[in-house]
């Protein structure tokens, strides 16, 4: 590895753009020559459920490898435990694939042709992660990052070739498409890279009861942010209707804005901090991790002031004017982000760098949030109504973020998070009250947009909140490779 620690964060960012713009397009040029029902079985059976059972066939494994001293050891363990409960998933499914299929409300009478796509869809899944879990381990981040994106990438070459040079527009081909393409990346993967993959396949050890309380730890931090969400629909659905749910669901899909900041810091956090021998050299050091986490935080606020003047206008571009109320409570969402990301941040560098006993408080606190959330959301919503759903969620992940400041032994990686925080509000006070002022007519809010990022990004360099080397890095390559 011979490029900066900011070079693979951009490199990430970058890749995640490309997954998610290939994935957005595969889904609108399908949508486009098949029926509403169609898509919706589709997707169901190739991407929500394979996606809902990784987290049986993958569980904590991808964060466990991604341990930077010990992942590595357990990768041929972490590749058996995904076959072997993919296979079981699968009986399982096929066992019962009637009540299942029935409840889902899923045609019986093409149940053989909907298994076999769903096999091939979720089977990958689980060794795909362990791989890019072993390579962000090892720290190598821009394989990582190209293989995370590269079944999204096929996925939209099939479709194009299907359906642009081809003409194949039928259900049970595109059915395959969007079903294959996962397996199709594992398969060059593993041709491409064989023996880094078999390499480490030929060591078979258990987890460890401390790596494994470690993985599980990361597992469960990781998913309170989406589970609390799932929580609230779900809650949203039963109190005030689907109408309502649906323009939650809005709210959360632009929210979802700001998860880049959050999936580049959860990327580097974790091999960072398990391949430190100090925490004050990856927290302090020029460069490093503690530079590269606070230009992400940057990141995250200047998206939250983008949202307080551009939500209504983001909406009716992607939605259309019918679900403009998603606008309404959208800031309290953005603001409750903001607490979110930085509890994350804490919770991933104690995790990483002391002992279990050190941190069990943090994830008892987790669980004790995650079950007073349906609560909290239905005494809100009988109060406020509508709104009491965006502020429960909020006040969540605020207590939330409080109870895990509580649990910490060790501030430092809040210290590190607010350093010269100072600058950082000087700068977004100065391109808010900019925008307040002269926010350009909707028609050019995307030249707005870009010109705010570079008065920004100048602001935070004049001020001093951001080392200029931190950019520049970009083009540099990192003085050492192994720490």
């Amino acid at each position: 590895m011979n490029r900066t620690l900011t070079f693979h964060t951009f490199f990430f960012i970058f890749c995640l753009v490309i997954m998610r713009m290939s994935g957005l397009i595969s889904k609108i040029a399908m949508a486009r020559y098949i029926t509403p029902y169609e898509y919706g079985l589709i997707t169901l059976i190739t991407i929500s459920l394979p996606s809902m059972f990784q987290y049986i066939t993958n569980f904590c494994l991808h964060d466990l490898l991604s341990h930077s001293k010990e992942g590595k050891n357990y990768f041929g363990f972490a590749v058996f435990y995904s076959f072997i409960t993919s296979l079981i998933v699968a009986l399982f499914l096929f066992m019962l694939h009637e009540p299942f299929f029935k409840f889902l409300n899923l045609p019986l009478d093409i149940w053989k042709i909907l298994f076999i796509a769903f096999f091939i869809a979720m089977f990958p899944l689980g060794i795909l992660a362990d791989t890019t879990g072993l390579l962000r381990g090892l720290k190598k981040y821009t394989l990582t990052s190209a293989i995370a994106s590269l079944p999204s990438v096929i996925k939209l070459l099939l479709v194009i070739f299907a359906i642009y040079l081809f003409h194949i527009t039928d259900f049970i081909t595109i059915l395959f498409i969007f079903a294959s393409s996962s397996l199709i990346a594992l398969i060059i993967i593993i041709i491409r890279y064989h023996n880094l993959f078999f390499s480490f396949l030929n060591s078979f050890n258990l987890p460890s009861k401390q790596i494994f309380f470690f993985g599980t730890s990361v597992f469960i931090v990781s998913l309170f942010g989406g589970l609390n969400q799932i929580i609230s629909k779900v809650v949203i659905s039963h109190d005030l209707g689907i109408t309502l749910q649906g323009y939650f669901d809005v709210s959360l899909t632009l929210i979802a804005l700001l998860s880049f900041s959050f999936a580049a810091m959860r990327f580097i956090s974790i091999p960072e901090a398990t391949g430190a021998e100090k925490k004050e050299e990856i927290l302090f050091k020029r460069g490093e991790l503690g530079d590269v986490v606070r230009g992400l935080f940057a990141l995250l606020i200047f998206c939250v002031i983008l949202l307080y003047f551009y939500a209504p206008l983001f909406i009716k571009l992607l939605f259309g004017n019918e679900y403009i109320k998603a606008a309404d409570y959208i800031m309290i969402l953005a603001i409750g982000s903001v607490f979110s990301f930085v509890q994350q941040f804490v919770a991933y560098i104690n995790i990483s760098l002391h002992k279990a006993k050190e941190y069990r408080n943090m994830i008892i606190a987790t669980l004790i949030c995650l079950l007073f959330s349906p609560i909290l959301t239905h005494i809100f919503i009988e109060f406020m109504g509508f709104m009491g759903a965006y502020i429960s969620s909020t006040l969540l992940l605020i207590i939330y973020t409080l109870s895990t400041m509580l649990s910490s032994k060790d501030f430092t990686p809040l210290f590190a998070l607010s350093h010269r925080i100072d600058k950082l509000i000087l700068s977004s006070a100065v391109i808010f009250f900019l925008l307040y002022i002269f926010h350009i007519l909707s028609i050019y809010f995307i030249y707005g947009i870009s010109l705010s990022l570079l008065i920004f990004v100048f602001l935070l360099f004049l001020f001093g909140y951001i080392d200029k080397n931190l950019i520049f890095g970009i083009f540099e390559r990192a003085e050492v490779h192994d720490k």
